[in-house]
């Protein structure tokens, strides 16, 4: 892939527990062909695609792949939609608990871990003229305005379909966690592409860092630490790009209500927050500065709330 270097394979060090963890450590990320049988990705994946047709996002038109017919993205609503019953398919759900992930993530933290119930789907349709990917720019899952509360986990990002250069896939930036938290620009974490001004995207300067990818097979997984910069890349295909990531902690740490939540419940909370958060009855009440309303929007996301008063109270304690 142009302007990108290739992935670190650590496949044939499977079962070896303090040679993975000594990578990990090391780059930050490990890739593992086929982690998962490929053969229950694609199940998980016709399971997905089954959903997408039921709410018109994908043509019935017995592709092996989501096909793209051009026009508009998915509404919010449509989106939601879909989203709600694709993480609650017990095939996806099983997913995240599939033997060779939890082994591996056992190896790594050196004993039980829980699986987090936040499982991400993630449908990236094709945007061949943008600049950029739609979402998040390069970041750090581990950063505090997410609102985990967590001290280390471990994500598995999981290619649920062939994913060559054209389709895009995920990015990393090696040896990006040894630099601790990184500050990110971009303001708070909106949920909602209407409540993101033009050049805030949440994210780091992706130009002030190295790259590692590849292309991506049924089963293929990247795992890497919550301090480790990634990226989604964009997708310039014919196809919706299906891929999944699962987060993993040792079973006696904690974490913050969101870990242990559904993504589409997660995303409405989120979403009630940033419509306080933007509103005009805040700016006036306040005037809190655009870094004073990053923080309440981090502190209301980790108390799980989302009324008017408790943002104005936070703006003027601040």
């Amino acid at each position: 892939m142009s302007s990108y270097q290739p992935f670190r394979d650590s496949t044939r060090h499977l079962g070896d527990a303090a040679r993975l963890s000594a990578v990990l450590h090391e780059e930050g990320y490990l890739f593992l062909r086929r982690l998962v049988d490929p053969e229950r990705v694609l199940t998980v994946k016709q399971d997905i695609m089954r959903i997408l047709r039921e709410h018109q996002i994908i043509e019935d038109d017995g592709a092996a792949d989501p096909m793209w017919s051009g026009g508009p993205h998915p509404t919010e609503t449509e989106y939601m939609a879909f989203y709600d019953k694709i993480v609650r398919l017990d095939s996806f759900v099983k997913l995240a608990e599939s033997p060779g992930i939890v082994a591996l993530m056992e190896g790594i933290f050196g004993g039980a871990v829980q699986v987090w119930e936040q499982r991400l789907i993630r449908v990236m349709y094709p945007d061949p003229d943008a600049p950029a990917p739609i979402g998040l720019g390069a970041h750090q899952d581990g950063n505090i305005k997410f609102g985990y509360q967590s001290q280390s986990f471990n994500a598995c990002w999981l290619a649920l379909m062939d994913i060559d250069e054209k389709i895009g896939g995920l990015a990393v930036a090696p040896g990006s966690h040894l630099r601790g938290e990184l500050d990110h620009g971009g303001g708070s974490v909106a949920s909602s592409a209407k409540l993101v001004k033009k050049n805030e995207v949440f994210g780091l300067d992706a130009d002030t860092l190295s790259w590692v990818t590849s292309d991506f097979q049924p089963g293929d997984a990247v795992i890497f630490t919550c301090l480790t910069v990634h990226r989604g890349l964009l997708n310039r295909s014919d196809r919706i790009r299906l891929s999944c990531d699962f987060r993993y902690q040792r079973a006696e740490d904690s974490a913050s209500w969101l870990a242990h939540t559904l993504g589409p419940d997660v995303r409405r909370v989120a979403q009630q927050i940033d419509e306080i958060i933007a509103s005009r009855a805040l700016y006036v009440t306040t005037g809190a500065s655009a870094e004073t309303l990053a923080e309440v929007r981090r502190r209301m996301l980790e108390e799980k709330s989302a009324s008017l008063e408790r943002a104005q109270e936070l703006a003027m304690q601040l």
